[in-house]
């Protein structure tokens, strides 16, 4: 019998269970592994791949923008949109959800391409970068559906001030999110 054979045979199941579960992953290739041998690499300290930081904050801008959908049902509910100019809150209806919720994970790609750069200021970073989607509405999506720039044609600045309102949990909610599942190292 083997040494290594007869060292698998002192583990507890669930080591060997993790020993398997570890050949499996590695049997799809890894750099370094000598013929006969698998190799599962495990990075520790090294961070996320740019990839892996896209593809959490395209998730996390999605549920970015369900808090701005469901901030706008709140401002509703305490009056203010009516206020502001707004009659209604962003619908819930499936047609109707999904463009925004869509735009807002795309919103979230160019934060997962800065995220690591502002790892240590990454509150403030997902404070600020709201305005850059709210830009984005004011110089280009608006005007091209005739409310002209900053909304000021659909409801004067009531309205646009209703939208920098409205838009303000995007950035910090992605923040929130990308940290909560990137964890400690970006």
């Amino acid at each position: 019998m083997s040494e290594e054979t007869q060292q698998d045979r002192g583990r507890s199941p669930g080591t060997a269970a993790t020993a398997v579960a570890a050949a499996q992953l590695g049997a799809f290739g890894s750099a370094g592994a000598r013929p006969g041998e698998v190799s599962v690499a495990v990075r520790r300290g090294s961070g996320l791949t740019l990839i892996q930081r896209v593809a959490i904050c395209f998730a996390a801008g999605v549920i970015g923008g369900l808090a701005v959908v469901l901030f706008s049902h709140l401002l509703f509910a305490l009056g203010l949109s009516a206020t502001l100019g707004v009659n209604a809150p962003v619908s819930l209806k499936s047609q109707d959800i999904y463009r925004p919720l869509f735009w807002a994970g795309l919103w979230g790609v160019p934060f997962g391409l800065l995220i690591k750069p502002v790892w240590g200021r990454l509150y403030l970073a997902g404070l600020l970068y709201f305005l850059a989607p709210v830009l984005a509405l004011f110089t280009i999506f608006l005007p091209l559906s005739g409310a002209g720039f900053f909304g000021l044609q659909h409801g004067g600045p009531l309205f646009t001030a209703y939208l920098v309102l409205v838009n303000l949990p995007f950035g910090i909610t992605t923040a929130l999110v990308a940290r909560a599942v990137i964890g400690k190292n970006p």
